[in-house]
């Protein structure tokens, strides 16, 4: 990690900031008018993964593989443009998204009677796989105890009027107890009761807590050989639903990355985790070529087996295998 921060700011100056836990370094974007720190809301959105070379601008939408790739696309004469530094925003504090069991129980309890059901079941969820993962419904203001209050604002879930920024979405806790993930789908605002959502979410996903092991994980148990690992949270959510009707609950898992850039202690867990044989099921498109690449790259480095697969384009994964898509290999 150490070699790529060196590499990486030998080329783009000192970083902003290195955020250790999650294996990342932040720079000003080099490909976008960020010499004058006119980044969204005044902060850096260009990104180096320590333990792969990957990096990504948020706001312009640069990426590449290596620092390499990237040293190439900006020329051996380029510099980093020297300007006064502007104050970051102060570290956050530890996620408590683990104290939130009473919010999520409460979110499980009212999604056989909200908005989330008839969106899962457009989506291809069955009640029964909905319920197996404990799926529930983002109540824009949960009737909770003081503390859990607490806990979801530390972990910058609750907006300043109180609404909860999971409100109108599909509310997935990861494990289901003391989560150390917590990640909703948002439901589109024309399947939501006016008035449900009083904010705008800027993707239609969000995350909070600590990405430490591929989500779903939970489920592996003495009897698996086989992880199926997928980007996205529907991606799991249908292959381990194809994998409990083909009748191998246990033998084959299925997990998540949730996104194209797994942390760095999340490939570390694929490598420490050579036990299993891993099958790679990516989204048709670059990204999903990157994202091969980095966990191919951690799952040999730790010695496993690792296939790597893409459905027909243009169909992501969930919904190639609810048309009747699966790989033979499998």
């Amino acid at each position: 990690m150490q070699d790529i921060l060196s590499i990486a700011e030998g080329i783009l100056g000192t970083a902003v900031r290195v955020e250790d836990h999650r294996g990342w370094a932040i720079f000003w974007c080099p490909f976008h008018n960020d010499a004058s720190r006119e980044g969204q809301g005044g902060q850096p959105n260009f990104g180096v993964n320590l333990q792969s070379g990957y990096w990504k601008c948020l706001r312009c939408g640069a990426s590449g593989g290596s620092l390499k790739a990237l040293q190439e696309k900006l020329g051996r004469g380029y510099l980093p443009p020297v300007s006064e530094p502007k104050p970051t925003r102060p570290k956050r504090p530890p996620t408590q998204v683990q104290l939130l069991d009473e919010a999520v129980s409460e979110a499980r309890a009212c999604v056989q009677t909200s908005p989330a059901w008839s969106y899962l079941s457009k989506r291809g969820i069955t009640p029964y796989t909905a319920l197996v993962y404990g799926l529930g419904y983002g109540i824009p203001v949960p009737c909770v105890h003081r503390e859990i209050m607490d806990a979801a604002k530390q972990s910058m879930m609750v907006r300043r009027d109180g609404t909860w920024l999971w409100a109108g979405g599909v509310v997935y806790a990861d494990p289901p107890t003391q989560p150390a993930v917590m990640n909703v789908r948002y439901i589109p605002d024309e399947q939501l009761p006016k008035g449900t959502r009083n904010f705008t979410p800027l993707k239609n996903h969000k995350t909070w807590g600590n990405r430490l092991q591929p989500l779903g994980s939970w489920r592996i148990t003495p009897d698996t050989r086989t992880i199926i690992v997928l980007e996205g949270l529907f991606d799991m959510l249908i292959t381990a639903q194809k994998i409990h009707q083909l009748g191998r609950d246990g033998e084959a898992v299925a997990v998540y990355t949730n996104g194209a850039s797994p942390s760095a202690k999340m490939l570390a867990w694929f490598r420490e985790h050579n036990q299993y044989e891993y099958v790679l099921l990516s989204d048709p498109d670059k990204a999903g070529d990157e994202w091969t690449e980095h966990l191919t790259d951690a799952i040999r480095g730790g010695g496993a087996d690792v296939q790597s697969l893409r459905p027909p384009a243009p169909l992501d994964p969930d919904e190639a295998i609810l048309s009747g898509w699966w790989p033979s290999i499998l």
